[in-house]
Formats: structure tokens, sequence, C-alpha cells
């Protein structure tokens, strides 16, 4: 009940907070710093801070702050479940659960014409959560298309955990280097409105350093601006390796907590 109430109330805070309106080609950008989970290359030209909850029937939760500035950087702060651990990791017995941290993180990005931004960053965590830990980096190009937005990358992961036996388990950046991908599409009957899907690939900690690797998840959902400055978004989560009934649903609510001209 804590959850729904909370995500309630960000969005409220987001429409009494805003300083000013976004306009409507504006507001893609400012409330979606990442497609889905993947991250985008867009940084404002104003300084922007957009803050999220999300929550799904897993009893996951996640959320984070994200400060945008000059067109150039931006910093985030907060936890999610993007890392998992399984044992067993495969089989009618798999069983895999989300690792949730802590993270910081920063990204900087160049507006190369209007429509195409790249960008690069790396997000690092707070200590260790259960003796799991995992620094991402990663570069993305996004290239608006008419109503579409095209995101394209690659990414990479370096991180530890103990194994069954106790020893560390390292998975490298060399063993991690995938790509990152993702599409957005508003109706123009429905300019409220938002499809997204977006694939990378996550690591995965399992029992012995075999069973440890990269494996991709696959999200697809809608956004809906409800307010000027909030947007709700509902999406499903696939991760390789799980059966269809092992898809996870979620819900996020994001808004523009503060918003200020530079």
């Amino acid at each position: 009940m804590r959850l729904p109430l909370a995500l309630a109330a960000l969005s409220l805070a987001g429409t009494l907070v805003a300083s000013r309106p976004a306009a409507a080609d504006d507001l893609a950008p400012w409330l979606a710093p990442r497609v889905l989970s993947v991250p985008t290359a867009w940084v404002r030209p104003t300084t922007v801070v957009v803050g999220s909850l999300d929550g799904d029937q897993r009893r996951g939760s996640g959320a984070r702050a994200t400060l945008s500035y000059a067109h150039l950087v931006e910093f985030d702060v907060g936890g999610d479940g993007l890392l998992t651990a399984c044992d067993p990791c495969a089989g009618d017995g798999r069983r895999a659960t989300a690792v949730q941290q802590t993270t910081a993180g920063w990204k900087l990005g160049h507006q190369v014409r209007p429509e195409l931004a790249i960008g690069g960053g790396v997000r690092v965590p707070f200590g260790y959560n259960a003796g799991h830990r995992a620094v991402t980096a990663f570069a993305i190009a996004s290239w608006r298309v008419g109503r579409a937005v095209l995101h394209g990358g690659v990414s990479t992961w370096a991180s530890e955990h103990r194994g069954a036996d106790g020893r560390a388990i390292e998975l490298r950046p060399s063993r991690a280097v995938r790509p990152l991908l993702g599409f957005e599409w508003t109706p123009p009957i429905y300019p409220r409105t938002t499809l997204t899907t977006d694939l990378q690939w996550l690591p995965e900690h399992g029992p012995t350093a075999a069973d440890t690797g990269a494996r991709w998840s696959f999200m697809w959902g809608v956004r809906y601006r409800t307010l000027p400055w909030s947007a709700i978004e509902l999406a499903v989560r696939h991760r390789q390796g799980d059966e269809l009934g092992g898809a996870t649903v979620m819900v996020r609510l994001t808004a523009v907590l503060s918003s200020h001209p530079l």
C-alpha cells in the first residue's frame, strides 16, 4: 500500500514544484532519461531534476533522481534491481532473484544536430549488497525521426560476487560488451502516449563462474503523459532463461521535480 501512495505523491509533487510548463516537443526527453531501462543520449539545455519511482508484481521497487545540466552533463542517484542472481541458473528448477543496488552515475552528452545526440557514462554502486557488486559503462546515440526515436549503442559491466564455495567470482568488462537498443514512437492521433521497447544485456551472478555471465533483458511498454510535468509507464520485462510466465510487470511514475533556465 505504501508504494502506490508514494508513487501518487511523486506525481503530485511534480505538478506543484515544477517552475514552468514544458513544451510538447520537450516532454519526452524531459520525462525520460531512460527508454525503459536503457539510457538515452539526451541531456537537456536547462537545469532539470527528474524523479521516478517504480514497483512490480514481484515486490521489487526502484527510485531514481536525475539532474540534467547545461546540455552537457547528467547526474543520477537511486536504486534498482537490474542485477540478478540465480541458483540454479538453468533447467526447470531455475530460480533468479533481483539484487537491489544503490548506485550513482554520470553521463556526458552532445547534441550533434537538433534530432541527433550522442552520449556516454558510468554508473557505480555504493558498496556490496549481499556480496554482490556491479559497475556499468555505456555509449549511446539517440536519433529522432519524425514521431519515432531510435537509440543504439554498447555497454559493458564489471561485477564481483561470492560463489557457492565462498570464492570471489569476477565478470570482466571484456566478457560483457553487448549492444544497447531502444525504440520510442508517439502515434499522431495519441500525442500523450508513447510506445517504448528496449534491449540490453545485464550480468547474472551464479554459484559458479560458468553460471555467471551477461544475459539479455527485453522490455516493452507504454508511457502516458498524465499531467504537463508527469507521466506513468507500464512495462513488461523478459529475461534470458525465464519462462513466459516469469515475465515481470512494472509500473513507474516519473515527474519533473524542478526546472530552471540557465
